[in-house]
Protein backbone atom coordinates (compact mmCIF):
# COMPACT_ATOMS: atom_id res chain seq x y z
CA UNK A 1 0.00 0.00 0.00
CA UNK A 2 1.17 3.51 -0.81
CA UNK A 3 0.03 6.67 0.97
CA UNK A 4 0.12 9.80 -1.17
CA UNK A 5 -0.36 13.32 0.15
CA UNK A 6 -1.76 15.95 -2.24
CA UNK A 7 -1.89 19.68 -1.60
CA UNK A 8 -4.25 21.45 -3.99
CA UNK A 9 -4.11 25.25 -4.10
CA UNK A 10 -7.10 27.02 -5.61
CA UNK A 11 -7.48 30.44 -7.21
CA UNK A 12 -10.88 32.10 -7.52
CA UNK A 13 -12.86 29.45 -5.62
CA UNK A 14 -12.97 28.51 -1.96
CA UNK A 15 -12.16 25.07 -0.65
CA UNK A 16 -15.78 24.77 0.49
CA UNK A 17 -17.13 25.46 -3.01
CA UNK A 18 -14.67 23.06 -4.63
CA UNK A 19 -15.48 20.28 -2.16
CA UNK A 20 -19.24 20.86 -2.43
CA UNK A 21 -19.64 21.43 -6.17
CA UNK A 22 -16.59 20.09 -7.99
CA UNK A 23 -15.20 17.13 -6.04
CA UNK A 24 -16.63 13.68 -6.68
CA UNK A 25 -17.19 12.17 -3.19
CA UNK A 26 -17.46 8.65 -4.64
CA UNK A 27 -14.79 8.40 -7.37
CA UNK A 28 -14.74 5.32 -9.58
CA UNK A 29 -11.26 4.33 -8.34
CA UNK A 30 -12.48 4.07 -4.71
CA UNK A 31 -12.45 0.49 -3.42
CA UNK A 32 -10.38 -0.55 -6.42
CA UNK A 33 -6.86 0.88 -6.68
CA UNK A 34 -7.80 3.68 -4.29
CA UNK A 35 -8.45 2.30 -0.81
CA UNK A 36 -9.21 5.49 1.14
CA UNK A 37 -9.39 9.28 0.87
CA UNK A 38 -9.22 11.78 3.72
CA UNK A 39 -9.58 15.52 3.23
CA UNK A 40 -8.64 18.54 5.31
CA UNK A 41 -9.33 22.15 4.38
CA UNK A 42 -10.14 25.55 5.80
CA UNK A 43 -13.55 26.00 4.21
CA UNK A 44 -13.04 29.69 3.36
CA UNK A 45 -9.41 29.10 2.44
CA UNK A 46 -7.82 28.14 -0.85
CA UNK A 47 -5.90 24.98 0.11
CA UNK A 48 -7.14 21.39 0.19
CA UNK A 49 -5.00 18.64 1.68
CA UNK A 50 -5.91 15.11 0.64
CA UNK A 51 -4.37 11.87 1.84
CA UNK A 52 -4.85 8.99 -0.60
CA UNK A 53 -4.19 5.33 0.19
CA UNK A 54 -3.49 3.27 -2.91
CA UNK A 55 -3.49 -0.55 -3.08
CA UNK A 56 -0.27 -0.51 -5.10
CA UNK A 57 1.94 2.27 -6.35
CA UNK A 58 0.49 5.76 -6.42
CA UNK A 59 -0.13 7.22 -9.88
CA UNK A 60 1.40 10.49 -11.00
CA UNK A 61 -0.30 13.44 -9.27
CA UNK A 62 -1.99 14.62 -12.47
CA UNK A 63 -3.72 11.22 -12.66
CA UNK A 64 -4.10 10.62 -8.93
CA UNK A 65 -6.12 13.77 -8.21
CA UNK A 66 -8.89 13.12 -10.80
CA UNK A 67 -8.97 9.39 -9.95
CA UNK A 68 -9.56 10.35 -6.31
CA UNK A 69 -12.38 12.74 -7.22
CA UNK A 70 -10.41 15.99 -7.43
CA UNK A 71 -10.75 17.24 -11.03
CA UNK A 72 -8.07 19.61 -12.26
CA UNK A 73 -10.32 22.52 -13.19
CA UNK A 74 -8.89 25.92 -14.26
CA UNK A 75 -9.19 27.18 -10.65
CA UNK A 76 -6.60 24.63 -9.51
CA UNK A 77 -3.60 26.95 -9.44
CA UNK A 78 -1.06 24.51 -8.06
CA UNK A 79 -0.81 20.91 -6.93
CA UNK A 80 2.01 19.34 -4.95
CA UNK A 81 2.33 15.68 -4.10
CA UNK A 82 4.56 13.47 -2.05
CA UNK A 83 4.60 9.86 -0.98
CA UNK A 84 4.26 9.48 2.79
CA UNK A 85 4.68 5.72 3.07
CA UNK A 86 4.91 2.60 0.98
CA UNK A 87 4.44 -0.87 2.41
CA UNK A 88 4.58 -4.27 0.78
Amino acid sequence: MTVQYLTITLDGITAADYLAWVRDPEPAALDRDLQAVTVQAEMLGDVIEATLAWAGSAPMPSRAAPAAGFPLIPEVACMEARILAAAA
